[in-house]
């Protein structure tokens, strides 16, 4: 039996909105298989909502970088045009946590690195001037009934994330406490 144009058209229509969601989930899912484990201290921050359930919203010590860490490139972009804009945060890992070592423009070779949105720079509470730095890897749902546990660890920034990160993307795989 022979499909007309018409069927060929609709079979078309119905096909491409499929691919295009099963596109979108390659990414994650090839990072969570092949990507590098990484670890990354929290900062206390704890809200829930009654329609999405437990969650913890987490912020991350990695987001705050001293301005000494960035690239020249990065300060004058900054001054020039201003607004937020695509960085590379390399990583070290030390005493199990990593921690950032450098913010260019420039995506390395090699190395531990995440890719980030640098928004703006501030200063610390002791003064120092830092730069606000995105990964977009602030929420983590929890199991029901979970929050207020999680909740008392986050107060006193007990909490790790537990990433998967491949060629700078990264995904919030899992939290724990130290």
């Amino acid at each position: 039996m022979c499909m007309n144009k018409r069927a060929k058209q609709l079979v078309l229509a119905c096909c491409v909105p499929v691919l295009i969601l099963l596109g979108m989930c390659v990414k994650p899912l090839y990072t969570l298989l092949t990507g590098e484990e990484m670890i990354l201290q929290t900062k206390p921050l704890d809200p829930s909502d009654v329609f999405r359930g437990d969650y913890v919203t987490l912020r991350y010590e990695a987001e705050e970088v001293p301005i000494k860490l960035l690239e020249q490139s990065v300060l004058t972009r900054l001054q020039d045009r201003g607004g937020e804009f695509e960085v590379y945060v390399l990583m070290k890992k030390k005493n199990g946590v990593h921690t950032p070592i450098k913010v260019t423009l420039t995506k390395p070779n090699k190395g531990e690195f995440l890719n980030g949105t640098i928004s703006y720079i501030d200063k610390d509470n002791q003064g120092q001037e830092i730069a606000i730095i995105r990964y977009g890897l602030d929420n983590y749902y929890l199991e029901d009934n979970t929050g207020t546990e999680w909740e008392k660890a986050s107060a006193k920034g007990e909490i790790l994330a537990n990433l998967k990160v491949n060629n700078g993307y990264a995904i919030l795989k899992d939290i724990t406490t130290k």
